[in-house]
């Protein structure tokens, strides 16, 4: 969604914070997995790993509790200089891509990194748009509560199934322990159901939701299943304010359209040359109509995709009305 919204705002400077523990949006923006191996190394190795280390004054982000002055946008890094497929306003700062141990900030340490982040943000000359990647966690991780610290909303991606529900509501609840005790006061924007199995391509309306395809008879049910379980808890006194939009008084139509969004299953030879060249989406139906061509190939490595123009607009139209809506949403939420 970053790079979408990069290519639509061309006049906007796009920064990704990636606070993911594997780094997999790092990965992506610095080309693909094989050929992000030596770039990690070489420009993120011990960015992040400072976080921690109390003692370190003068460099990391640890010195920005010291500094009264910093500029975030020194540390990142201008993706395409190393990826040409991503627009020139998108920038990036990694955690290093690379597991670790880290121990957990104090909540006024890390209040005042994320205070001096934003600042910085702020105080620039240019107009950014933040975005932060983050583990899953059921129990959040000290990088994740740093993105919480930054991000007053939060997009939540699931698997359309009750197990993903199970875990993705013990992180809700995590979430709403921690709003409660003013620790973060990060909400929940959007939910999405991802992977979502298409029967047509044909949009269609679902008890109140619109949406953009029509999923197999199966997979409406489970979305059903798991819209009620997500719109009980919405309206549960106990949850008050996790969700922007839910509240005990809400109708549950209305909070789910506002609420939940359904992302359909990607065609594997869009997806996985994107996830392994580094290649957004955005990118390659913007090389489709230049080249005039019905299908485009991709080499990676042993493997080469093709993919044909409608599966490729197919992708772009998917992930595109998810990005849209998501932009519209977060103007609203304001």
């Amino acid at each position: 969604m970053a790079c979408y919204y990069a290519k639509r705002h061309a006049d906007v400077k796009v920064l990704v914070m990636d606070f993911a523990e594997e780094g997999d949006s790092t990965k992506r923006l610095l080309g693909g997995v094989d050929a992000a191996r030596g770039k990690v190394d070489e420009l993120y190795g011990s960015v992040f790993r400072l976080l921690s280390d109390a003692e370190s004054k003068s460099s990391g982000l640890t010195s920005w509790l010291w500094s009264s002055d910093i500029d975030i946008t020194a540390h990142a890094l201008q993706v395409a200089q190393h990826n040409p497929h991503v627009p020139d306003n998108l920038f990036l700062v990694s955690s290093g891509a690379w597991p670790r141990s880290e121990d957990p900030l104090p909540e006024d340490r890390r209040k005042q990194i994320g205070k001096k982040i934003k600042e910085s943000l702020e105080r620039s000359r240019e107009t950014w748009k933040l975005f932060c990647d983050t583990d899953g966690d059921r129990r959040p991780s000290p990088f994740t509560m740093l993105a919480y610290s930054l991000c007053p909303f939060a997009v939540v991606p699931l698997h359309l199934s009750k197990a993903d529900l199970d875990r993705t509501e013990t992180m809700l609840g995590m979430m709403n322990e921690m709003r409660k005790s003013g620790e973060i006061s990060t909400q929940v924007l959007l939910m999405v159901w991802n992977m979502v199995k298409s029967q047509k391509d044909e949009p269609i309306e679902h008890k109140g939701l619109m949406l953009p395809f029509t999923p197999s008879k199966v997979s409406l049910d489970i979305l059903d299943a798991c819209n009620k379980r997500i719109a009980g808890m919405a309206k549960d006194p106990s949850f008050a304010g996790l969700f922007v939009r839910g509240s005990p008084e809400t109708p549950d139509v209305e909070f789910l359209r506002s609420t939940i969004a359904v992302m359909r299953q990607l065609a594997d030879n869009v997806l996985k040359p994107a996830e392994e060249l580094g290649m957004p989406f955005v990118h390659m139906i913007d090389t489709l109509e230049a080249s005039g061509k019905k299908q485009l190939k991709f080499a990676s490595a042993d493997v080469t995709y093709t993919a044909g123009e409608d599966v490729v607009r197919g992708v772009d139209e998917a992930v595109r009305n998810l990005s849209l809506k998501f932009e519209a949403m977060t103007v609203d939420a304001r």
